[in-house]
This record gives structure tokens, C-alpha cells and sequence, in this order.
């Protein structure tokens, strides 16, 4: 089940809000949380019914697993406890591995060895790439001796809760379940409902109102690539362009709706996007991209490398090759991830080099540019299906493959026309006005992404700051503006929901 559907947004959202404030009224917090879970269930099993699959028995079999495996940690001498942690990530990672790497490992090696290994069709399940990290990051956690104990429903919960469990943010469980143990669970006050809402229309508006429309552009771009067709200079970049935008505003969009949605049952996620292009430089950028598995990455796989004490650059490295790997299971992934790595390593190495004490200043536009050069470049691969669209592509955008000056904003965009037209992807291509607003309102929703949370009354006290201090940017906002701003997040809604009709999936979807 989709955000972006009209089963979710007029049938399971105000069903399950309804059921969770008359149950928190008559039967207290604790049933809440069961009805939470329960409806959890029915919005991941959506999927299965629908698809005629398997995967919600194969979450609940991971979920009780994990909390076997959790149960007995606690009670087993430091000895076993180790024995009992292996255990569980073998079963999450060897989970993920199959249903997301079986095929990309057995062609690479019978590409190695000449053989052949028939294996059937594997269909990823929803968000598993997101639960097994904070299923692990739990049992990690309680083998560092920093879980006392387990409640079961609280448990349960955290791992099923629907705004976060599809596509994250990757939550810890030092950030949600105190939430569910704490006295105020279940209070939703008039104020969190209504900025929880204006938050989620936001982010339904940046999906299907401006993710939605660029992506067609970028489609057709890497689309074209990838069957042959060597764009021009300006086709490549314009296309590269609309692909940057329709990520962040696909993604970010989904956890600004996950944020709201969490607000509207009066319970906080953390942010996971603050502002990513307008970073200085590429270690601040994953400050700000993806933040949650930023800090999932740092915990639980660069510390335990030996984080900077020891082989730091190649830690470093080492921890954004697996970020790659964990996207997809492809070669350009991990390309990517090296891209990044090389990246961070070199700007680690940098500020070795030139300390604050003795080098001047990087101009700020300068720093924001080159950063965000080096973030756009670098999904060409994370967008490309294999290597050799990613080759061509790359060679369109040095300009190999052809080089046509615009003249104007409009035969810029036109130059994609004839490739979308013909196949009735976008008949409305050219710089119309919409598009242009469109255009505008992707650059202002990447960039000024903290001040539109902050527009819409969203403090640092509605969210899950975490360890980095995130959110704390958030200023209260002014009550003078309150009802201006309840109007816009109404128009954004209604324009979203006009738009259902071309309902999609999101980027990040079945991941």
C-alpha cells in the first residue's frame, strides 16, 4: 500500500487513526500500541495480497526470530552472548543476501567460472533492507550491554511501525520505544495532528507533484542510454538534472510523510534529509543525505572497522563500499559507493593537510558547487541499469557524443521531446509554464528543505534529533503565520491528490 494511494489516504489513514484514539480513550496505551502493530501488519500484507506473495510470514518469522535470539542474549553468560549475536546476523544478512544478491553473486561467478547456475525468480520484499538494519543494530546493542530488557509489544512495534517500515527512516531503538514505555504514549494533542498533517502534505505534495513530473525526463534520459542511444551533451545533462531532483524529492517526500504520519499518532521519527545539496563539502553532504543510515553506518560497521583509530581513510572507504552494495545488487553500485568513498576519503585528507589554523577559507559557493558536482556525477551510476549505460552515459556528458549549445531554457528541455513524445511518456515536455513552476519548486523543496519543515511549525521537539544534534536547526515558527500555513500545506494536499491517478511507486519502495 502506497502513501500516494487513495486506499491509504481514504480508507486505512483515517480507519486505523480513528481505532487508535478510541482504543488509547477505552482501553489505554498499551492496547494502542497492539492495534499499532496489528495495523502495521495489514499495511504491509497489502502488498501480498495483492502481489500473491509471501513476505508477511516472512517478516513475522524474522520478527520472532530476532527476538529469540534478543531473549536469550539477556539471559546468556558473556560467553554465549557472542555466539547467540552471530547467530542473528547470519540469519539477517544471509535473509538479505538471498533475496537481494542471490542473482547478482551466482551470475558474476559463473561469469568467472564458465558455468551456469539456474536459480528461479526472486522477488525482493518490501523493506527489508531497511528492518534487517535496525534488527541487527538491536541485537548489537544488547550484546554492548545497552538493552535491559525486552517488552515484547514495544518490541514489536518498533519494528512494524507502518510510517517508517517500507522505505525508513532506519530508527534506533534508543529513539522509539522510551516513546511507547513513556507516559504520554497515546496523547495526540490538536497542534501535533495539525503540523503532523501539513508535514505529510508536503511531502505527498513533493512525491506526486514534483517527483512525479520530472521523473519522465530522467526515464527517458537513461531510458534511451541504456538501449543504445548516445544523447547529446545537453540531453544528458538535462536528464541527469531531473533525475537528481526527482530522487531527493521522491525520497525526501516519503520521510517527511513518515514524520507526519508518526506526529498525527503522537510519536516522533527522526529527519532524514536536511538540505543535502546546499552541503559544503561531500563529509557534511552525508550528514545531511540519508542521515539515519549515515549513523547506522558509522555505529555499526566503520567503528567496528577500527573508525579513525586506526586505517581511517581506509575505513572510510571500506564503510561507503558497503553503503554502495546495500542500494542494489550491481556493479554500478558499488562503483558508486567507491565514488563516494574516494570522495570522503579525499576530503578527510584534505583537512589533514590544510587545518582550519593555517588554510584559508574555501568560498562557500565554491565548496556548495563542487559538492554538488561530485553528488550529481556520482548517480549516473547509482541511475544507470549496468556498466555500459553508465559508460555512454558518462561520455554524453563530457560531450563525446555531441554538442549542441541552447539558445533559450525552452530548446534546452525541447531537445527531449522527440525521444518522450513518440512513446507517450510526457506530451508536455517543452518549458510551459507548469514546468517551469515544477522546476522551480523542485530546486526550492532540495534546497530549503529545514526552513519548509520550520515553515510548517516543526521544532527540534518533533522530531528525533539523534546523537549528530540534527533538527536542532528547526526554529519555532511564528504564530502570526499559523492559519497562512495551514492553507498552503491544504492547497499541496489537494494538488497531490489530483494527481493519484498516476499513482507510483517510490524510488525506494521495494528495497
Amino acid at each position: 500500500m502506497l502513501f500516494n494511494s487513495a486506499a491509504f489516504l481514504f480508507v486505512f489513514l483515517p480507519a486505523t487513526w480513528v481505532g487508535f484514539r478510541l482504543v488509547v480513550r477505552f482501553a489505554g496505551g498499551r492496547a494502542a500500541a497492539g492495534l499499532l502493530s496489528l495495523a502495521s501488519l495489514v499495511y504491509y500484507g497489502w502488498w501480498d495480497w495483492h502481489e500473491d506473495g509471501y513476505y508477511l510470514p516472512l517478516l513475522l518469522a524474522s520478527l520472532l526470530i530476532n527476538y529469540v535470539v534478543a531473549r536469550a542474549m539477556l539471559v546468556a553468560r558473556r560467553s554465549t552472548r557472542k555466539a547467540w549475536l552471530v547467530a542473528g546476523i547470519v540469519w539477517n544478512l544471509g535473509l538479505l543476501g538471498y533475496f537481494k544478491y542471490a542473482h547478482f553473486f551466482l551470475e558474476n561467478a559463473a561469469a568467472l567460472t564458465g558455468t551456469s547456475f539456474v536459480i528461479g525468480t526472486i522477488v525482493l520484499p518490501l523493506g527489508i533492507s531497511f528492518y534487517t538494519f535496525q534488527l541487527i543494530a538491536f541485537l548489537v546493542d544488547i550484546a554492548r550491554g545497552r538493552v535491559a530488557s525486552i517488552n515484547p509489544l514495544d518490541y514489536t512495534l518498533f519494528v512494524l511501525f507502518f510510517p517508517q517500515l517500507i522505505a525508513g527512516p532506519i530508527v534506533h531503538h534508543t529513539e522509539f520505544i522510551p516513546q511507547l514505555r513513556a507516559r504520554t504514549f497515546g496523547t495526540v494533542t490538536a497542534r501535533g495532528f495539525a503540523i503532523g498533517l501539513a508535514v505529510f502534505s508536503a511531502g505527498l505534495f513533493q512525491k506526486c507533484v514534483i517527483a512525479d513530473t520530472i521523473a519522465p525526463i530522467a526515464e527517458t534520459g537513461f531510458g534511451l542510454a541504456a538501449a543504445g542511444t548516445n544523447l547529446r551533451f545537453q540531453e544528458a545533462w538535462v536528464a541527469l538534472a531531473a533525475y537528481s531532483m526527482q530522487l531527493l524529492n521522491d525520497f525526501a517526500g516519503y520521510s517527511h510523510m513518515a514524520i507526519g504520519l508518526a506526529l498525527m499518532f503522537g510519536l516522533r521519527l527522526p529527519i532524514n534529509f536536511m538540505a543535502p545539496y546546499t552541503a559544503g563539502n561531500i563529509i557534511d553532504f552525508w550528514r545531511r543525505w540519508h542521515i539515519t543510515l549515515s549513523a547506522f553506518l558509522r555505529d555499526y560497521v566503520y567503528i567496528p572497522l577500527g573508525g579513525n583509530r586506526h586505517r581511517h581513510l581506509t575505513n572510510v572507504f571500506l564503510t561507503m563500499l558497503l553503503a554502495g552494495l546495500w542500494h542494489g545488487a550491481g556493479w554500478t553500485f558499488i562503483l558508486w559507493g567507491a565514488w563516494h568513498g574516494a570522495a570522503v576519503c579525499i576530503n578527510h585528507a584534505w583537512r589533514r593537510r590544510h587545518s582550519a589554523a593555517v588554510a584559508p577559507a574555501t568560498p562557500r559557493l565554491w565548496a556548495r558547487a563542487t559538492t554538488v558536482l561530485t553528488v550529481v556525477l556520482g548517480w549516473t551510476l547509482f541511475r544507470s541499469p549496468d556498466l555500459e549505460t553508465a559508460r555512454s552515459f558518462a561520455a554524453s556528458l563530457a560531450g563525446l557524443n555531441g554538442i549542441t549549445v541552447p539558445v533559450s531554457l525552452t530548446t534546452w528541455v525541447e531537445s527531449l521531446a522527440p525521444f518522450v513524445r513518440p512513446r507517450g511518456l510526457f506530451p508536455a515536455i517543452t518549458a510551459t509554464p507548469t514546468m517551469l513552476i515544477v522546476l522551480v519548486l523542485a530546486v526550492f523543496f532540495a534546497f530549503r528543505g529545514p526552513r519548509l519543515l520550520a515553515f510548517f511549525g516543526v521544532t527540534s521537539r518533533d522530531v528525533v534529533a539523534g546523537e549528530s544534534g540534527i533538527g536542532s536547526e528547526l526554529a519555532p515558527a511564528s504564530s502570526r503565520l499559523a492559519w497562512g500555513r495551514f492553507v498552503v500545506a491544504g492547497l499541496m494536499l489537494a494538488l497531490a491528490i489530483a494527481t493519484l491517478a498516476r499513482t507510483s511507486p517510490f524510488l525506494y519502495y521495494q528495497f
